[in-house]
Order: C-alpha cells, then sequence, then structure tokens
C-alpha cells in the first residue's frame, strides 16, 4: 500500500501527452500511481494519509533554472536591505537608518538597490557619490545593484579601492567619471566591480541564508533548482546533515581574463569533494556582456542613448576564440555551458561559437544553454533549435515595467524594446524553453506570476503604463508587451516542470508526475486551467512535497 495518496483533484502530469488525472499515490519517495479515483483506491490502505483535493490543482515540482543562491537572504541577514526601496529618499533613509544604528561597524555594505528609481544623468550613470558621501563620508558604503551588474560607492570606498579616475578596468568593465569633474561618479558596472573587496561570509552565515533560501524556495513551490554560482560546500554540508530538501544543478562562473584550465582544474575539485546525489556541480555559468539599464549588454545597432563601448553598442566580454576553446574543452569533458546573453549580438557570437564547438567535438547531447535573450535576432531562432541549444527565459519581465518601460527601455533602444523579452517565438521554432526568475533580481520569485505574464504580457497590478501603447499607436497591444510572443499555459508549466529537469539530465527522476519517478509535488490553491487569466497570480501554493515528504504546508504555518 501508499504511503500517500492524493485524489480528488487536477493532476498536471507534465507527460509526454500533457495528461491530466485525478489521483496519484506515493511510497518511498516515488510515484507509484497515477491515474483516476477509482484505480487508487487500490493503493490505499488503512496507514495511508489521504488528501482529498476537493478540485485543487497539483504540478510536478517547480524548477527554477536561473538562480543565485541564496540571493536576497545574505542581504536581508547581514546587510544594508534596499530590495523594496522604490524612490531614491527610501533607499537613502534606510541607509542612513542602518549606519545610524551600527556605529561601530567599520565599513558597510547594502544590497538590491534599483538604478532605475533615480532620474536624468543619474538614471544614465547611477546613483552621484556625493548622496552617500552626505550620509558617511568617513567610512566606505558599498552598495550593490539589484542587477547584480553594478555597484554605487562613496568618496571613502573608492578611496580605500584605489579607484581613481586613472584606474582602467579589465575586461569591459566601467568605472563611470562625472563629465563636469573627471572624477568617478561613483559607480562600478560589470567587471569593475572586481576592483571592490566585498565582504566575505563565514561559513555558519552561508549556511544560515541557504536554509532561508530553502524555505522561501518551497513556499513557491520549488523543488529544484539551477543555482548561479553554488555555495557547493555549504550544500554538501546540508545534505549530509539531511537538511537538504531541493534538488541543486549547480554553476561555476568562467571568466575571460582567467587561464581556461585553471578554471577547469578547480571545477573539477568543487565537484570531487562536494558533488552528492542532490547537488551535481557541473555547469560551466559564462557571461558574455552586460544589461541593457547600463548600456553594456551588446547589441547590432547602437544605443539611442546611454550605450558603452565601441559605437556604443555595449561590450562582448569575451575573445570569441578562447570563447571558442571554452565550449570546446568543457563538451568535451561532458559538462554543460548556460551562457549569460542580453543583447542580439552577443546571442549572435555565442551561437556561432557553439556551432564551432560542435563542429569540432561533433553532435552531442550538451544540452547547452543561452539565457536571459532580451533581444534576439529573427535569424536566431532557428539556429537554437539546429543546435540544440536551450532558451531560458524570465518571463517576469515579459511586460511593460512600470518606469523601467518609460525611462529606460524605449529610449535606448527604440523600435527594438517593442519586441524584447521573446517567449512565443522559442516555442514556435521548436526551441527546448526553460523558466527561471533570476532571484533576487526578481525580488519575488512566485511562478505563479510568471505563469500570468506569459500568458498575457501583462502585469495588470501596475495601472499608470497600461495606455501608453494606445497613445502611441499599438493598438490591441495596450496592456500588453508583443502580444505575438504570449504563450499556454501547458507551455509554461513545462518550462517550469519537465524542460527544467530535462535541462539539467534529471527527466529520468523528476519534473513530472509519472509512476517511477521521485514524488516531487505541488498542490495549488485553484485551478490554472479554470480562472481568468489576471488571477493566475493570486493562486497560492498550498503544500509542497519533496520525494514524498512534505517541506511546505501552508496551513500549518498559517495556524
Amino acid at each position: 500500500m501508499s504511503e500517500l495518496v492524493l485524489k480528488n483533484g487536477v493532476i498536471y502530469t507534465a507527460d509526454i501527452f500533457d495528461s491530466i488525472v485525478e489521483a496519484a499515490a506515493v511510497k518511498d519517495g516515488k510515484i507509484i500511481y497515477t491515474g483516476d479515483d477509482q484505480g487508487v483506491k487500490n493503493f490505499t490502505g488503512p496507514a495511508t494519509e489521504v488528501i482529498d483535493l476537493n478540485g485543487k490543482m497539483v504540478l510536478p515540482g517547480l524548477w527554477d533554472t536561473h538562480i543565485h543562491m541564496p540571493g536576497a537572504k545574505l542581504t536581508e541577514l547581514y546587510h544594508i536591505n534596499l530590495y523594496d526601496s522604490k524612490k531614491p529618499e527610501d533607499a537613502l533613509k534606510t541607509i542612513s537608518d542602518y549606519i545610524k544604528a551600527r556605529p561601530d561597524k567599520l565599513i558597510y555594505y547594502g544590497g538590491g538597490l534599483s538604478p532605475d528609481i533615480f532620474s536624468g544623468e543619474e538614471l544614465l550613470r547611477g546613483p552621484k557619490k556625493e548622496r552617500l558621501d552626505n550620509i558617511c563620508p568617513d567610512k566606505p558604503v558599498i552598495i550593490t545593484f539589484n542587477d547584480l551588474h553594478g555597484c554605487w560607492l562613496n568618496s571613502k570606498a573608492l578611496e580605500i579601492n584605489g579607484i581613481t579616475s586613472q584606474t582602467k578596468p579589465h575586461g569591459g568593465g566601467v568605472i563611470e567619471i562625472d563629465p563636469e569633474t573627471g572624477l568617478p561618479w561613483g559607480i562600478l558596472k560589470e567587471t569593475a566591480m572586481e576592483l571592490i573587496k566585498f565582504e566575505e561570509f563565514s561559513g555558519g552565515e552561508i549556511l544560515q541564508a541557504v536554509k532561508e533560501f530553502q524555505k522561501m524556495m518551497h513556499g513557491y513551490g520549488y523543488t529544484a533548482i539551477l543555482a548561479i554560482d553554488a555555495p557547493a560546500e555549504c550544500l554538501a554540508a546540508l545534505s549530509r546533515s539531511g537538511e537538504l530538501n531541493m534538488r541543486v544543478s549547480g554553476s561555476f562562473v568562467f571568466y575571460p581574463d582567467k587561464p581556461l584550465n585553471d578554471q577547469f582544474d578547480e571545477l573539477k575539485k568543487i565537484r570531487s569533494a562536494h558533488d552528492c546525489p542532490l547537488v551535481k556541480n557541473n555547469i560551466i555559468k559564462i557571461f558574455v556582456d552586460g544589461v541593457v539599464e547600463h548600456g553594456t549588454a551588446y547589441l547590432h545597432e547602437p544605443y539611442l542613448e546611454g550605450g558603452k563601448g565601441p559605437g556604443q553598442r555595449g561590450i562582448f566580454l569575451w575573445d570569441a576564440g578562447i570563447l571558442t576553446q571554452a565550449f570546446i574543452q568543457a563538451n568535451k569533458e561532458g559538462l554543460q555551458l548556460h551562457v549569460h546573453s542580453i543583447g542580439d549580438a552577443a546571442t549572435g557570437k555565442v551561437l556561432d561559437a557553439l556551432a564551432a564547438a560542435e563542429t569540432a567535438v561533433g553532435r552531442g547531447d550538451y544540452r547547452n544553454t543561452i539565457t536571459h535573450l532580451q533581444l534576439v535576432s529573427q535569424g536566431d531562432y532557428r539556429r537554437f533549435r539546429e543546435l540544440g541549444v536551450i532558451a531560458n527565459v524570465q518571463p517576469y519581465w515579459a511586460f511593460k515595467m512600470p518606469s523601467v518601460w518609460e525611462k529606460i527601455d524605449l529610449p535606448k533602444l527604440g523600435e527594438r524594446a517593442w519586441h524584447q523579452q521573446p517567449i512565443g517565438s522559442f516555442f514556435k521554432s521548436g526551441v527546448t524553453v526553460t523558466a527561471s526568475s533570476d532571484y533576487p533580481v526578481t525580488v519575488y520569485p512566485n511562478a505563479m506570476r510568471a505563469v500570468k505574464i506569459a500568458v498575457t504580457r501583462d502585469d495588470s497590478s501596475p495601472s499608470h503604463y497600461q495606455d501608453y501603447a494606445v497613445k502611441n499607436g499599438r493598438g490591441d497591444e495596450k496592456k500588453a508587451a508583443d502580444i505575438a510572443e504570449r504563450v499556454s499555459i501547458r507551455q509554461i508549466l513545462r518550462a517550469f516542470t519537465i524542460n527544467g529537469a530535462y535541462s539539467t539530465f534529471n527527466e529520468n527522476i523528476s519534473g513530472s508526475i509519472e509512476t517511477g519517478k521521485d514524488a516531487d509535488l505541488v498542490i495549488l490553491d485553484n485551478n490554472l486551467f479554470d480562472i481568468d487569466l489576471f488571477s493566475i497570480d493570486r493562486v497560492k501554493v498550498q503544500k509542497t512535497i519533496f520525494r514524498g515528504k512534505i517541506v511546505y504546508d501552508a496551513d500549518s504555518i498559517n495556524q
């Protein structure tokens, strides 16, 4: 007999047929039955825990396939937390209050600042150092942006890190210079951030943050992640102690200015020391460009304003030959690639390098991924499919974000802004699509919100931007960004479930609700197929189950 039975529900299996069943049974952490309510009676005994779903929905445990772990939890626990600051005055007050309450600290760190809350020249370059100097002139203050691609320093922080107007960052990094004074503005972008000595957390601090992160993710229904620069040692310790209740595919960041062989050797050491059944560190993360907000994403055509690099087209961070060499060696060694690429030109060059690697190594089942993909050239969708490259998208951003749309996207990109964050085009082209939050860039990685935005291309909670398209002659796009990129609920659910498992070679044990697979399940409080699309983001997770064990129960938390 089974240990757990779910019945009288809408169980979306994400199997090859996209089947929906009424019931499922679990024993020893595995699914042993899916089917109708009558059939599950054969697996129900006196000791079986039976959950009557009463028409509620069950999904496979969710996969977030691009996330920073523990992300904002370190900031929330130990630093100045600016993730919820919506105005400059809010951010400055939070910084000031934190510093006043901790006068004995020798240096102050913070994170989560959204640079788009500023205006004018500070929107293009970032906030000036003088704002921090007015709060704390005698001790260093270092604030990291929420996009993780820039940081804000006061004068003292610039001084102790030896940063002047003559400092030359490597690899396309940017030190913003005040055009009036010729002195550093107070903003470092991309690889220039490597000039800063950031705080090193203790093992105990990281452990606590990872536990808080896992608790948060279970609350959103996640049972597996692809973690960027994963804390491998901490995860291995949690796994040994039985406290890790999540599957983790860990990545190791490679840098363009470091010898490739040294980086491959370091990854081998990590894998040898810390890989375990729930944690596999077999992914290489590579950044090839920056972000549109800072003018560092690498584009075919120049930015209309605020662009960096030659021709104001942004920055490609790698030498093309070295990038190809890294791809060849990775795939020869059975390692996966996970490449950050925002701009259309950057993605084209990555596909070129992957094609060259395939010529050198031969076609194989590599499941390499390109992530973010804010702008994509029309001809490149076909190349994704032909090369077997996975497209990892962040649906959370696929709408006209207030302030970002009007203050950054349109001014910097012009017409291109109307066609950013494609999702539907990848599905239409037969490309395998996975979905992620890029938390903490997305502060709250609620997959239900991502599903709503993916199927509507709108986040209807804000109101001030909704008529923008009509005023600019865009007709039916009154509330949405490029409605041709909408996808179905089933498509985006597959991106968060079976496709995520496939992308990390876990599809035989996870990602769908099928007999023999691990019982990774999410119970929702409503049926996504039976409600208004604009209500999907209000659907809540009731229970999260990992390998047959309930790891999150909303009812017990709310009591």
